[in-house]
């Protein structure tokens, strides 16, 4: 499966991501489908995220934390968080696709955390219209 943009989408969605590791100090961006199929992908020269790791961990991630915030009475699903020694993922909602970032530096998280649900509102009004 795959997901095709056309190229001037394509560019401004790019911009974004890139903007969006500037700001948020993150290793690797991707905006991937629901179903795990990567839609983009922009990552520093530091970093060794895998982007087909990246989109296949995000259908994963998605579908257990909409599964305890249902279960736990939370209602919507805003964003996943997971933090380890070495790093984080945050994965965010943008319509009907996922936004997921990843860092190694753990005291970049919060600012990540809030310019992805900001970049996350962007990019879902960019593959909405």
């Amino acid at each position: 499966m795959s997901i095709q943009l056309d190229p001037a989408k394509e560019k401004e969605l790019v911009e974004l991501l890139m903007g969006l590791t500037d700001i948020a100090d993150l290793d690797a961006i991707a905006v991937v489908s629901k179903q795990g199929v990567k839609l983009s992908y922009f990552a520093t020269e530091d970093s060794d995220a895998d982007p087909d790791l990246m989109a296949a961990v995000s259908a994963a991630l998605l579908v257990q934390g909409e599964m305890a915030a249902q279960r736990l009475g939370l209602e919507e699903l805003y964003e996943v968080v997971v933090r380890g020694k070495n790093g984080f993922v945050v994965l965010s909602h943008a319509g009907d696709f996922l936004l997921m970032g990843s860092a190694k530096d753990i005291t970049s998280m919060g600012l990540a955390v809030t310019q992805m649900r900001r970049y996350a509102r962007e990019i879902g009004k960019l593959l909405m219209g």
